[in-house]
């Protein structure tokens, strides 16, 4: 086992290192210095409170929702739609509050995280539905529900829930906002960090607690490996592949908590920027495992944050060959070593 974390350590050194050459280059190829962008970027996120605070902004969706798709994930379930998952969540979690604004804040916001989670669990069914009735892949049918999903908001929101003029739903009462962490630490004065980022790493502690430490996560985890196997020891493979997708998707409307309740006070279209796309990424970078989502989520957030910061100097479109860069590196170097301690008997 420690021959296994030394590996580890040593595979994410090799794989950093090889995504700062690679950057360098493509760098170097725009014409400027790349230890000038890479310092800059740093000091941005590092060197301010309002720099460190907007990654940690950043971060804190990342987290929720790179938790969310390794529910499903864990179960084998290859969950394409947290997009509009999450977006759909969010949006009733943005009207709960304009429709219950005569309840102490405590319960109206209770009953819109609720009401979120139910939503965007029920689009997690729809695509589990139809992959157990008709043995259809979820990757297919989670992408299409993407854009069902965002084109039933465009059209609720346009005709029925929108600021006249805009693609956003009414600002929520002040009552039922998310302390930012700037009223309480000046050193984040001005970033849009919130007290969301608790429950972000709350998702992340009550994740892996569900996943490894709970017979609920024993079953998803034994679905995941071999689905077969786990019908013949009993297992009701089909009531887990329904619940991990409900749950898994479920959790991604808590994203809108971040947005809505901790910045902006509205939902508004296409607030999450492919967030759910991004998320995959997070949570495959991380192996699926919750803890390791919080460090992926936080180094996209930094890669985020800091493509803004350099953006007058490169293109911030470069940010993303960055982070496919990042992607790449460590699943190319972590399969070398892995391969490497299988031959020498490390596991």
């Amino acid at each position: 086992m420690r021959k296994k974390i030394i590996s580890d350590i040593i595979a994410l050194f090799v794989s950093l290192l090889a995504t700062f050459f690679i950057v360098s280059v493509i760098i170097l190829l725009t014409g400027k210095d790349p230890f000038f962008i890479f310092g800059k970027m740093f000091g941005e996120v590092f060197g301010t409170g309002y720099g460190f605070g907007q990654t940690l902004f950043k971060t804190t969706p990342l987290i929720i929702c790179g938790c969310g798709i390794a529910v499903c994930f864990h179960a084998s379930l290859f969950n394409i739609g947290a997009e509009g998952q999450l977006n759909a969540g969010a949006f009733v979690v943005s009207l709960i509050p304009l429709y219950m604004s005569d309840l102490p804040p405590i319960l109206t916001i209770s009953v819109a995280l609720i009401s979120g989670f139910i939503v965007s669990g029920i689009f997690g069914i729809i695509p589990a539905v139809i992959k157990i009735r008709k043995g259809v892949s979820e990757v297919i049918t989670t992408i299409m529900m993407n854009f069902v999903v965002l084109a039933l908001l465009n059209f609720f929101l346009n005709y029925y829930f929108a600021v006249p003029s805009t693609v956003r739903t009414n600002n929520v009462s002040e009552n039922f906002m998310i302390p930012k962490f700037s009223e309480y630490f000046p050193f984040f004065q001005g970033s849009s960090l919130n007290f969301t980022l608790f429950v972000a790493l709350a998702v992340a502690i009550l994740t892996y607690i569900l996943i490894y430490k709970t017979k609920f996560g024993y079953y998803i985890r034994a679905v995941g490996y071999n689905e077969t196997a786990s019908k013949y020891i009993g297992i009701k493979v089909n009531r887990i592949l329904f619940t991990a997708f409900f749950v898994g998707a479920g959790v991604t409307s808590l994203v809108g908590m971040n947005f809505i309740l901790g910045y902006k006070g509205y939902y508004e279209l296409g607030f999450s920027n492919n967030l759910g796309f991004t998320a995959i990424a997070v949570s495959l970078l991380a192996r699926n495992h919750p803890i390791g989502i919080i460090f992926s989520a936080f180094l996209f957030g930094i890669l985020d944050f800091g493509g803004l910061s350099v953006n007058e100097f490169i293109p911030k479109e470069l940010m993303l060959v960055v982070q496919a860069v990042v992607i790449l590196s460590i699943l190319t170097v972590n399969k070398f070593f892995e391969n490497l301690s299988h031959k020498l008997n490390w596991n």
